[in-house]
């Protein structure tokens, strides 16, 4: 999902090495290029449009047969492509040559005219074609080529005829374009690229392609939109010792001389440009089979084909467990799954060939904590689901991304629980997804799920937690209103009705309507089409009004402006003794709404939107609030865990936007030395982590607030105790008290971490799984010095595990040592030491780090340059990269961030993340302002301990 500028120039240069070798290749074959486009116009044209010429090398950079120009006269110049040309098929070869870092290949593609036109044109980008593209009618006849061109700024490769074509009807047959291409294999984790791994002390090369949003263009030339899906057939070209891989299985390998093989593939369903996928590798198959006999494989490294066997067992259990929920058999006759050593993204759902970060495919159950387990299963999850939601049904256009990565957010927890059915997974989605995405879309520099994007930018900007995360709750809140039955039937309308198509989010409503007879798409449209969401004032426990929910208390709650004014439908929850009732909430009463308890008089109390069902905040009258801390003291089991979580998240929310005084959320804390819940704890940790980073510098203030929460953690500290035992929740549970203990500086926790990273450091014990991160970290940070920095080094370079290789990264970041942590950066040039992948994960390590914070940020800012060259403005994590300014609270720091945004002002897909860390540090420096004094007489009249 990562992007390159078309006119970045630096983008374009080819290392010296290639130069060198395709000049050569060039000067030695330019008169058999020549001629074989002659032959090609002179032979019979049906027959060489159905079969693609073999791949030819690449030609110098800036030349080519369609070079750059800038002719905006026709309707290229648009970002969107023509309704009226639609891609039928394509036939693709592709040949990687790995020792030289290019490729070579050509493609046909069968084209249906629904209007006639002179020119054709595809996205193209980086890649070069390399002679004059063939172009034949339906009949097969020549059509002449005037000429050919890229158009860069909307990325573009332009044919022009010598006459104008007529449409040909939709039916087929189909006019056939063909044209070779040659591209770089280095340089960028997007498009057609390789990478290498260590085995057996010697560096090996895997090739792979990852393409979502925008980059099936950089690996081939296509017709580069989600909406213009065509059928494949794929062929690569590759090593003897080698294996490829696609979307679909193998259909015949063939030699082609003494050290080349082709693979062919069988045809493909039709299926959108960004889901083509091809892999040529020596990995090792790790075989399972679904209950209707699908071939399940999962691709390793050989030397750890055992970390993929848990990936290997729960896809098998998911895989079956979707096909019954959805009653629709997977589409295609196979399954892969491969580990992909550098890997810009999580993991890709290509249909048929998932790629995966190794973090997030690969477990050890010797070396890997229970969290590392979790996020497999998570991902796993996510991307079966995708076969359905997003490569079965596609959405129409990116505006509507939400039906593919909302649907596979809400579809993974359930997957998940039903292979691990006692990890709480909707709960744990809701802490680790939702609550933090309700902060983003608290701020007025948010975006509405359904969004407007109309570059390659915007588009990868908008997978962000909206799309992902607040569709999840709002799912879950459309399932509890219309029922699960009705939720699971009219889901199973709309597969069924669009399988092998495209849709909008209209027609996911009418889904649902006809399955529930319910009013979906006119309540939805208030969740999608607007941006934030409400909180709800209740007043005598059962009188509610809704308000727009801002984080800024001084921001206008109208802008900008929406056509439903910041209002929403909403199917309010609440419980009374165990009993749940929904109350519709219609955006037209202006006024209060009333429940209607069954209990009269002061002692009901009813829990308004209980275990956070619903994507909205509540706030209590005083009285309430008072009620709940007494009643958290007195018998905090008598709420679930979520429900404690969910009063803990809300109270800080709403008093840092000033709508609750801060003692009101503090008070809430105050039961935490009985809490032993990881839910709750989970949320109270992030829940205060903003207070923490706000006076972290603050010599007064941050002692007593260290002081206060060594000792509510204490208590379970001590139970859970440092002996990594336990079930699931239990080992997470542990990870983070501990840590919280070591974060607020208890000498205890600390000492423990210190000593058993001294015995690591000799040698002598080998960390628990899941203390490692905690021991890591807090032991660096406590008595960590060069040798042992050093020493970390080493294990980092030495582990093949990807998992361990992350702790050991977040271990360097927590040196308090400036001159370390200088090193620590300037190493992040070093892409054979530290991959792509984990370059921005380094630099926000670093800066949670409180040596670490400006030195991250001073980096980015005189590195910025080299980023944008190493990664381009388009790539999403260096977009949101400038988020690690966010804990910044001074009017100098703003005056920096404003400066260097000034300075560099093309943002590319860090547009929507500068606004809304510059919009997060003003409101910091106001908060401070506004809430030191009552937050400081809190801790200040807590009984003093000793």
């Amino acid at each position: 999902m990562n992007f390159a500028e078309a006119d970045d120039s630096k983008r374009y240069c080819i290392r010296g090495k290639h130069v060198a070798v395709i000049c050569a290749v060039v000067v030695g074959v330019g008169l058999i290029v020549g001629l074989a486009v002659g032959l090609t116009r002179s032979c019979d044209p049906a027959e060489n449009a159905s079969t693609p010429t073999p791949p030819t090398a690449s030609p110098p950079e800036d030349q080519g047969a369609c070079p750059a120009s800038d002719d905006a006269s026709g309707g290229w110049r648009n970002f969107r492509l023509p309704d009226s040309v639609s891609p039928v098929h394509y036939d693709l070869e592709v040949k990687p040559l790995l020792e030289e870092d290019t490729y070579t290949g050509t493609v046909s593609i069968s084209i249906n005219l629904s209007a006639p036109t002179r020119h054709l044109w595809l996205h193209l980008r980086e890649t070069k074609v390399s002679r004059l593209p063939v172009l034949t009618r339906p009949s097969g006849a020549p059509v002449r080529v005037r000429r050919c061109f890229e158009y860069r700024p909307q990325e573009y490769v332009v044919v022009e005829a010598e006459e104008e074509l007529p449409a040909n009807g939709g039916q087929g047959p189909f006019y056939r374009l063909s044209l070779a291409f040659a591209g770089q294999l280095n340089g960028s984790l997007v498009g057609f690229y390789r990478t290498t791994y260590v085995e057996n002390g010697q560096t090996k090369s895997i090739a792979a392609t990852d393409h979502e949003p925008t980059d099936a263009r950089k690996s081939f030339p296509c017709f580069d939109e989600p909406n213009k899906k065509a059928t494949y057939t794929i062929s690569i070209v590759h090593p003897k010792d080698y294996k490829a891989l696609s979307n679909m299985p193998v259909e015949k390998e063939e030699s082609v001389d003494d050290k080349w093989n082709r693979t062919i593939f069988q045809k493909s369903v039709p299926m959108s440009t960004y889901l083509v996928c091809f892999a040529v590798h020596q990995f090792h198959p790790i075989k399972r089979t679904s209950k209707r006999g699908i071939p399940l494989t999962v691709y390793v490294q050989p030397e750890q084909k055992h970390t993929g066997e848990y990936a290997a067992n729960i896809t098998q259990i998911v895989f079956d467990y979707y096909e019954e929920y959805f009653a629709m058999d997977y589409a295609l006759p196979k399954l892969d799954k491969i580990a992909i050593p550098d890997f810009g993204t999580g993991a890709m759902e290509n249909w048929g060939l998932i790629t995966y970060r190794e973090t997030n495919l690969l477990y050890d159950p010797q070396q890997s904590a229970s969290s590392n387990k979790q996020r497999v299963a998570a991902v796993v999850a996510h991307e079966l689901v995708h076969q359905w939601f997003g490569n079965t049904v596609t959405m129409d256009w990116w505006e509507d991304l939400w039906l593919n990565e909302g649907f596979a957010s809400f579809f993974e927890f359930l997957g998940v629980n039903h292979a691990e059915g006692d990890w709480q997974m909707r709960d744990q989605m809701l802490l680790e997804d939702v609550l933090p995405v309700q902060e983003d879309d608290s701020l007025m520099s948010s975006h509405p799920i359904v969004v407007t994007v109309s570059n390659p930018a915007e588009i990868t900007s908008a997978f962000d937690g909206i799309s992902y995360s607040k569709i999840f709750l709002i799912l879950l809140m459309i399932e509890d209103w219309i029922t699960p039955k009705n939720f699971q039937k009219g889901c199973q309308i709309y597969l069924e009705r669009y399988k092998f198509k495209n849709a909008k989010t209209s027609d996911f409503w009418a889904a649902l309507e006809e399955a529930s007879n319910l009013p979906v798409e006119e309540v939805m449209d208030t969740w999608t089409k607007q941006m934030g969401y409400p909180v709800l004032d209740v007043n005598d426990m059962k009188n509610i009004k809704q308000k727009r929910f801002l984080l800024d208390p001084k921001a206008n709650s109208s802008l900008p402006h929406s056509e439903l004014g910041y209002t929403w439908n909403i199917p309010v929850k609440w419980s009374e003794d165990n009993e749940s009732h929904i109350t519709f909430y219609n955006r037209s009463e202006t006024g209060e709404i009333s429940l209607k308890p069954s209990t009269s008089g002061g002692n009901v109390f009813l829990k308004i939107n209980p275990d956070h069902i619903g994507f909205y905040r509540v706030n209590y009258e005083a009285s309430t609030w008072d009620l709940i801390i007494t009643n958290l003291s007195s018998n905090h089991k008598g709420f679930s865990s979520a429900d404690r979580a969910s009063f803990i998240d809300d109270a800080f929310a709403l008093a840092r936007a000033q709508l609750l005084n801060y003692k009101v959320a503090l008070n809430l804390t105050k039961y935490l030395k009985m809490e032993k819940d990881f839910l709750p704890w989970q949320r109270v940790i992030s829940a205060v982590t903003y207070i923490i980073s706000m006076f972290e510098d603050d010599k007064e203030l941050y002692p007593m607030i260290e002081e206060y929460f060594q000792g509510q953690v204490k208590p379970v500290a001590d139970v859970l105790a440092w002996d990594d035992t336990g079930d699931h929740l239990t080992k997470l549970l542990r990870a983070s008290v501990l840590g919280f203990a070591c974060k607020m500086g208890d000498k205890e926790a600390l000492g423990n971490a210190s000593q058993l990273f001294q015995q690591w450091l000799s040698g002598t014990v080998s960390i628990p799984v899941n203390l490692r991160l905690l021991v890591y970290r807090y032991g660096m940070q406590s008595s960590g010095n060069e040798s042992s920095w050093n020493y970390t080094l080493d294990q980092y370079q030495k582990t093949p595990l990807a998992q361990e290789k992350e702790k050991l990264l977040y271990a360097l970041a927590s040196i308090k040592n400036v001159t370390i942590l200088s090193r620590y950066l300037d190493l992040l040039k070093d892409s054979n030491l530290i991959k792509s992948q984990d370059v921005f994960t380094v630099i926000r390590y670093i800066s949670y780090n409180s040596y670490g914070k400006s030195m991250a940020w001073n980096w980015i800012q005189l590195n910025w340059e080299y980023l944008v060259n190493r990664f381009t403005l388009n790539d999403r994590t260096l977009g949101r990269i400038v988020t690690i300014a966010e804990p910044f609270n001074t009017e100098l720091q703003l005056w920096q961030m404003e400066s260097f945004f000034k300075k560099y002002p093309e943002a590319g897909a860090g547009e929507k993340p500068r606004e809304q860390a510059l919009e997060t540090v003003k409101n910091n420096i106001e908060w401070l302002k506004q809430n030191r004094k009552s937050i400081s007489e809190w801790f200040l009249e807590l009984p003093r301990s000793g």
